[in-house]
């Protein structure tokens, strides 16, 4: 039995009980796949029941206990892990509660909405507790245990699944485009490589030597890069646009032919919030195939380079800049479960919202004869409540993250200034090769940004192609293709 408990987050706003018992069969050794989960839980538009959820659970070998206690009972009698009814609108997994040394009771939710979190008895009891009977506060759970059949199903979680490769081949039409980018890549590289040189010159021959003729020279060679490399990233852009545009246009194109291929019955459950945001996340793929991935790979290659001459410049310089930057890169990538986290949350608000005015223009007739106008606008103005305190979240992830970069980037400029006038006043660098290492470290942080906005970029790939696969796992309403009308009759009328 693992020792860690598992944890799945939902991808629709609705797909909390389907999680929840995805999470728990996991934790007793089988893997099942949301989508069946789903299917046998009979969910809705308007969510799942409790009564689905024991359906579905014994339909996979648990035996199931629907039950009304109160915490004394749960913490004591209740064998965990087990699903709670939460805040009358919800499911969760409680798979612990400990009491601690002082006497207070810590208990460990997983929630599909959010994560693994321990919370306090006070904060258990104000989402848990329902009703009350005989004088006592009760909740509801549902309580699992796997039967012997349990271990006989077999699992449907190694179905074939469509991954980040897969969209590699909406690239392929478009090989000349790309090849013309990695072109303009190559020279923008070889722009940047030069400067630093012609710094050096410039300082060290021309301002030396007194030489104004030699600086002008100079001068000039950069402004006429400068305007060479300006050009080509004009170029660049109008053909990432174009680029960019077909590709989008064809995954959506895609996306919707499958969506037309699905029964009747699929739409019946999903809300057209969580249909539209499915939409609009093939644009992050899009995003992450043509942006973010040529633009890194360049930026490793010049980050390569720079560290090479940096290196030839002064090789003590180069050790703080590659430890202070790793401690930069590391601290980010503590926050990426969080954005995660923050991801999957803002997907279900923008979903609800999308949800809730698409049925308040479409049923606006309906709305006025019950006279529900203002409730309909107060649902609305509880949703953007809620995204606010999603945004006021990311917000705050944000600031973590600048004031982490702050202290590394700071104390990595402060040891990097020191050991480049140190090495001056000693004689081992000349005032126009410290002028280059300005530059070059300079070109050496951008692929350091590149490569943590690489990071988030396939993180927000792999979030989005994880809604993306519950609609392109999903078998086709028309499966035999002879049935098909493949000839006009006479009189050519549809």
């Amino acid at each position: 039995m693992r020792k860690t408990f598992p944890h799945y987050s939902q991808l629709d706003a609705m797909d909390c009980g389907p999680s929840c018992l995805r999470m728990i069969a996991q934790y007793y050794g089988r893997k099942y796949s949301l989508q069946t989960l789903r299917e046998r839980c009979y969910i809705t538009r308007m969510g799942v029941s409790m009564l689905g959820i024991s359906d579905a659970a014994e339909s996979i070998g648990f035996r199931t206990l629907g039950v009304k206690t109160d915490f004394e009972q749960l913490s004591r009698e209740t064998p965990l892990p087990c699903i709670l009814h939460w805040n009358q609108n919800h499911f969760v997994v409680c798979y612990g509660i400990k009491k601690t040394q002082k006497g207070e009771y810590k208990i460990k939710i997983s929630d599909p909405a959010r994560d693994k979190i321990v919370i306090s008895e006070d904060d258990f009891l104000k989402h848990w507790l329902s009703t009350k009977v005989d004088g006592k506060n009760i909740g509801t759970a549902l309580l699992l245990t796997p039967s012997p059949e349990f271990y006989q199903y077999e699992d449907d979680y190694q179905q074939g699944k469509k991954n980040l490769y897969y969209y590699v081949k909406y690239l392929i039409p478009y090989k000349s485009q790309i090849a013309q980018l990695i072109i303009g890549m190559l020279l923008g590289s070889l722009f940047q490589l030069i400067f630093p040189f012609l710094t050096q010159a410039m300082v060290d021959q021309g301002i030396g030597n007194a030489n104004l003729s030699f600086v002008t020279l100079t001068l000039i060679a950069q402004l006429i890069l400068s305007v060479t490399q300006l050009g080509v990233n004009f170029i660049r852009s109008w053909i990432t646009l174009h680029v960019n545009t077909r590709i989008n246009i064809t995954l959506i194109s895609d996306f919707l032919s499958k969506l037309m291929k699905l029964p009747i019955r699929y739409f019946d459950t999903k809300n057209i919030g969580d249909i539209m945001q499915r939409i609009g996340d093939h644009g992050r793929i899009e995003s992450f195939l043509t942006g973010s991935t040529l633009s890194t790979l360049f930026s490793f290659a010049n980050f390569f380079i720079f560290a090479f001459i940096l290196a030839y410049y002064n090789l003590p310089i180069l050790g703080v800049f590659i430890v202070g930057n790793s401690l930069y890169i590391a601290w980010i990538m503590l926050f990426l479960r969080y954005r995660r986290i923050l991801d999957s949350n803002r997907f279900a608000q923008a979903a609800a919202e999308q949800g809730n005015l698409y049925h308040m223009i479409t049923g606006m007739q309906d709305i006025k004869l019950n006279n529900c106008e203002r409730q309909q606008r107060w649902k609305w103005e509880r949703i953007q409540v809620k995204l606010f305190r999603i945004s006021m979240k990311g917000v705050a992830l944000g600031q973590y993250q600048q004031v982490g970069s702050l202290f590394f980037n700071q104390i990595t400029s402060l040891l990097i200034s020191f050991l480049a006038a140190k090495a001056v006043i000693d004689g081992d660098i000349t005032l126009g090769m410290m002028m280059s290492i300005s530059y070059i470290i300079g070109q050496l942080s951008a692929p350091i940004g590149e490569v943590i906005g690489f990071t988030q970029s396939l993180q927000d790939a792999k979030i989005s192609l994880e809604r993306l696969n519950e609609v392109h796992n999903k078998e086709d309403e028309e499966f035999n293709i002879t049935e098909k009308i493949n000839q006009l009759p006479d009189n050519k009328s549809i």
